[in-house]
Protein backbone atom coordinates (compact mmCIF):
# COMPACT_ATOMS: atom_id res chain seq x y z
CA UNK A 1 0.00 0.00 0.00
CA UNK A 2 1.22 3.66 -0.46
CA UNK A 3 1.65 5.99 2.43
CA UNK A 4 1.24 5.76 5.84
CA UNK A 5 -1.71 6.01 8.00
CA UNK A 6 -2.15 7.37 11.51
CA UNK A 7 -5.11 6.43 13.46
CA UNK A 8 -5.90 9.54 15.51
CA UNK A 9 -8.12 8.64 18.73
CA UNK A 10 -9.20 9.00 22.43
CA UNK A 11 -12.71 10.23 24.26
CA UNK A 12 -14.89 12.93 23.87
CA UNK A 13 -13.26 16.11 24.77
CA UNK A 14 -10.03 15.30 24.56
CA UNK A 15 -8.74 17.21 21.07
CA UNK A 16 -8.86 15.18 18.34
CA UNK A 17 -9.39 17.73 16.28
CA UNK A 18 -7.44 20.39 17.58
CA UNK A 19 -4.14 17.72 17.28
CA UNK A 20 -5.76 16.73 13.34
CA UNK A 21 -5.38 20.66 12.50
CA UNK A 22 -1.98 20.40 13.70
CA UNK A 23 -1.15 17.74 11.29
CA UNK A 24 -2.80 18.80 8.49
CA UNK A 25 -0.96 22.23 8.96
CA UNK A 26 2.86 19.79 9.03
CA UNK A 27 1.56 18.43 5.63
CA UNK A 28 -0.55 15.30 6.87
CA UNK A 29 -3.95 14.24 4.71
CA UNK A 30 -6.63 14.63 7.36
CA UNK A 31 -10.09 12.60 6.75
CA UNK A 32 -12.60 12.74 9.97
CA UNK A 33 -14.43 9.53 10.28
CA UNK A 34 -17.41 11.91 12.39
CA UNK A 35 -17.94 13.35 8.38
CA UNK A 36 -17.89 10.24 6.77
CA UNK A 37 -20.15 8.93 9.19
CA UNK A 38 -22.90 11.77 8.67
CA UNK A 39 -22.39 11.77 5.13
CA UNK A 40 -23.14 7.77 5.14
CA UNK A 41 -26.40 8.88 7.42
CA UNK A 42 -28.20 11.39 4.91
CA UNK A 43 -30.69 10.44 3.14
CA UNK A 44 -30.43 8.33 -0.01
CA UNK A 45 -28.14 6.67 1.33
CA UNK A 46 -27.23 2.44 2.33
CA UNK A 47 -26.89 4.11 5.95
CA UNK A 48 -29.85 5.75 6.12
CA UNK A 49 -32.06 3.01 4.80
CA UNK A 50 -30.19 0.34 7.44
CA UNK A 51 -30.58 3.30 10.40
CA UNK A 52 -34.38 4.27 9.42
CA UNK A 53 -34.68 0.05 9.32
CA UNK A 54 -33.31 -0.92 12.60
CA UNK A 55 -34.17 2.66 14.49
CA UNK A 56 -37.78 4.06 13.00
CA UNK A 57 -38.85 6.89 12.32
CA UNK A 58 -38.23 8.12 15.75
CA UNK A 59 -34.63 9.14 15.39
CA UNK A 60 -35.60 11.67 11.97
CA UNK A 61 -36.29 15.08 11.99
CA UNK A 62 -38.94 17.45 10.61
CA UNK A 63 -36.70 17.43 7.58
CA UNK A 64 -36.58 13.73 6.91
CA UNK A 65 -32.44 13.63 7.68
CA UNK A 66 -31.70 11.06 10.68
CA UNK A 67 -31.21 14.06 13.64
CA UNK A 68 -28.25 13.10 14.82
CA UNK A 69 -29.26 14.36 18.58
CA UNK A 70 -31.95 11.60 18.18
CA UNK A 71 -30.23 9.08 16.98
CA UNK A 72 -27.08 9.53 20.57
CA UNK A 73 -29.82 9.69 22.73
CA UNK A 74 -31.04 6.22 21.06
CA UNK A 75 -28.11 4.37 20.97
CA UNK A 76 -25.56 5.61 23.86
CA UNK A 77 -27.85 4.35 26.22
CA UNK A 78 -27.89 1.17 25.28
CA UNK A 79 -25.33 -0.83 24.62
CA UNK A 80 -27.11 -3.63 22.16
CA UNK A 81 -28.62 -0.53 20.68
CA UNK A 82 -25.29 1.43 19.82
CA UNK A 83 -23.46 -2.11 18.62
CA UNK A 84 -25.50 -2.50 15.78
CA UNK A 85 -25.52 1.35 15.33
CA UNK A 86 -21.41 0.91 14.84
CA UNK A 87 -22.13 -2.60 12.54
CA UNK A 88 -24.10 -0.23 10.28
CA UNK A 89 -21.35 2.39 10.11
CA UNK A 90 -17.68 0.94 10.50
CA UNK A 91 -17.68 -0.92 7.27
CA UNK A 92 -19.01 2.26 5.36
CA UNK A 93 -16.28 4.59 7.22
CA UNK A 94 -13.30 1.66 6.81
CA UNK A 95 -14.14 1.40 2.86
CA UNK A 96 -13.67 5.43 2.77
CA UNK A 97 -10.22 5.39 4.55
CA UNK A 98 -8.98 2.74 2.44
CA UNK A 99 -10.29 4.85 -0.83
CA UNK A 100 -8.42 7.69 0.30
CA UNK A 101 -5.41 5.18 0.84
CA UNK A 102 -5.32 4.31 -2.33
CA UNK A 103 -4.88 7.68 -3.87
CA UNK A 104 -1.90 8.67 -1.49
CA UNK A 105 1.35 9.12 -2.65
CA UNK A 106 4.07 7.63 -1.62
CA UNK A 107 5.81 9.69 1.39
CA UNK A 108 1.65 10.83 2.27
CA UNK A 109 0.84 10.75 5.61
CA UNK A 110 -3.22 9.82 6.03
CA UNK A 111 -4.47 11.20 9.20
CA UNK A 112 -7.84 9.28 10.24
CA UNK A 113 -9.90 10.89 13.21
CA UNK A 114 -11.77 8.45 14.95
CA UNK A 115 -13.92 7.98 18.15
CA UNK A 116 -14.23 4.44 17.30
CA UNK A 117 -11.04 3.70 16.27
CA UNK A 118 -10.16 1.09 18.77
CA UNK A 119 -13.45 -0.85 18.52
CA UNK A 120 -13.41 -1.71 15.02
CA UNK A 121 -11.38 -2.84 12.47
CA UNK A 122 -10.59 0.28 11.09
CA UNK A 123 -7.21 0.09 13.73
CA UNK A 124 -6.39 -2.75 11.37
CA UNK A 125 -5.76 -0.60 8.08
CA UNK A 126 -3.55 2.17 10.26
CA UNK A 127 0.19 1.78 10.57
CA UNK A 128 -0.02 3.88 13.87
CA UNK A 129 -2.44 4.50 16.65
CA UNK A 130 -2.16 8.09 18.16
CA UNK A 131 -4.34 8.69 21.13
CA UNK A 132 -5.02 12.27 22.78
CA UNK A 133 -5.67 12.23 26.49
CA UNK A 134 -6.82 15.23 28.87
CA UNK A 135 -8.09 15.78 32.19
CA UNK A 136 -11.76 14.75 32.79
CA UNK A 137 -12.82 17.83 34.03
CA UNK A 138 -11.11 19.47 30.83
CA UNK A 139 -13.14 17.10 28.97
CA UNK A 140 -15.99 17.79 30.48
CA UNK A 141 -15.66 21.54 29.94
CA UNK A 142 -15.04 21.23 26.40
CA UNK A 143 -18.23 19.15 25.75
CA UNK A 144 -20.30 21.93 27.63
CA UNK A 145 -18.84 24.16 25.22
CA UNK A 146 -20.22 22.26 22.48
CA UNK A 147 -23.74 22.27 23.97
CA UNK A 148 -23.33 18.89 25.34
CA UNK A 149 -25.35 18.60 28.83
CA UNK A 150 -23.13 17.87 31.84
CA UNK A 151 -25.46 14.33 32.15
CA UNK A 152 -25.20 13.32 28.65
CA UNK A 153 -21.35 14.16 28.79
CA UNK A 154 -20.59 11.75 31.72
CA UNK A 155 -22.96 9.16 29.63
CA UNK A 156 -20.97 9.04 26.96
CA UNK A 157 -17.33 9.29 28.70
CA UNK A 158 -18.71 6.08 30.47
CA UNK A 159 -19.19 4.19 27.78
CA UNK A 160 -15.76 5.05 26.11
CA UNK A 161 -12.29 3.22 27.14
CA UNK A 162 -10.04 4.54 30.38
CA UNK A 163 -7.48 6.75 30.24
CA UNK A 164 -5.28 3.49 30.88
CA UNK A 165 -6.64 1.58 27.79
CA UNK A 166 -6.22 4.04 25.32
CA UNK A 167 -2.60 4.68 26.53
CA UNK A 168 -2.41 0.83 26.50
CA UNK A 169 -3.06 0.91 22.84
CA UNK A 170 -1.45 3.70 21.83
CA UNK A 171 1.61 3.89 19.38
CA UNK A 172 1.71 7.62 20.92
CA UNK A 173 0.23 9.82 23.31
CA UNK A 174 -0.58 13.43 23.17
CA UNK A 175 -1.21 15.28 26.75
CA UNK A 176 -3.34 18.15 25.09
CA UNK A 177 -4.43 19.78 28.62
CA UNK A 178 -4.92 23.21 27.60
CA UNK A 179 -1.51 24.47 26.73
CA UNK A 180 -1.41 24.50 23.05
CA UNK A 181 2.27 25.31 22.38
CA UNK A 182 3.12 22.33 24.54
CA UNK A 183 1.03 20.11 22.61
CA UNK A 184 2.20 21.35 19.59
CA UNK A 185 5.74 20.31 20.37
CA UNK A 186 4.69 16.90 21.09
CA UNK A 187 2.24 16.72 17.49
CA UNK A 188 5.57 18.59 16.03
CA UNK A 189 8.09 15.59 17.32
CA UNK A 190 5.77 12.47 16.76
CA UNK A 191 5.32 13.79 13.13
CA UNK A 192 8.84 13.63 12.43
CA UNK A 193 9.54 10.30 14.08
CA UNK A 194 7.15 9.45 11.75
CA UNK A 195 8.48 6.50 9.41
CA UNK A 196 7.16 8.21 5.82
CA UNK A 197 6.80 11.67 7.36
CA UNK A 198 9.06 14.56 6.16
CA UNK A 199 9.47 17.42 8.12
Amino acid sequence: MTGFVVGLTGPMGAGKTTVAQMLRELGANVLDADAVVHQEQSRGTVGYSAIVQQFGTTVLGEDKEIDRAKLAAEAFGDPAKLARLERILHPRVIARVLEARSMLAEDAVLVVEAIKLLESSLRNVCDQVWVVLAPREIMLERLAARGVAPAEASVRLGHQRSAEEFRAAADVVIANDGDREATREQVRRAWEALPRATA
